[in-house]
């Protein structure tokens, strides 16, 4: 069973903090369970193998296509969030993530939800209805174009 070590308080883990930098760097002396070799000399047996990082960020959210509807809302999961007017009956690319989703027409970022929890919930943004508001200002009781 593996001994239980006291975490060092900090606000978020970044690599270019001195003491994880320090950690990583003299830690290759240590033999691992009753392995013959050190972490260093399983590491320089390894280092000709390994490829370099890809150039090009890798996309960890999950790609939806929806269609929005003529209330000018996407259905994600099981939760509505608003989109741009111009949209209603356009396929839209989502990237959905843990705590956000970002919505695109094409290659251009249209909108973009901090993410529902609760199931059938729903965010609209007020700006995603501007333009049908300018168009026909009439909408409301008393509205009036400005």
């Amino acid at each position: 069973m593996g001994a239980l070590h006291a975490r060092p308080a900090v606000e978020a883990l970044n690599p270019d903090l001195p003491w994880v930098q320090e950690r990583g760097l003299h830690d290759g002396w240590r033999r691992i369970g009753s392995r013959p070799r050190t972490i260093d000399e399983y590491f320089a047996v390894e280092r000709p193998l390994l490829m370099p990082l890809p150039a090009e960020l890798f996309e960890t959210g999950r790609l939806l296509t929806p269609r929005v509807d003529r209330y000018s809302q996407i259905a994600v999961r099981t939760n509505r969030y608003s989109v741009p007017v111009r949209l209603i009956a356009k396929r839209v690319r989502v990237v959905l993530h843990t705590s956000h989703l970002v919505v695109h027409d094409r290659n251009v970022e249209v909108a973009r939800h901090e993410r529902l929890i609760a199931k059938g919930g729903c965010r609209l943004d007020l700006d995603h209805y501007l333009e049908a508001l300018i168009r026909k200002p009439g909408t409301f009781p008393g509205a009036t174009a400005t």
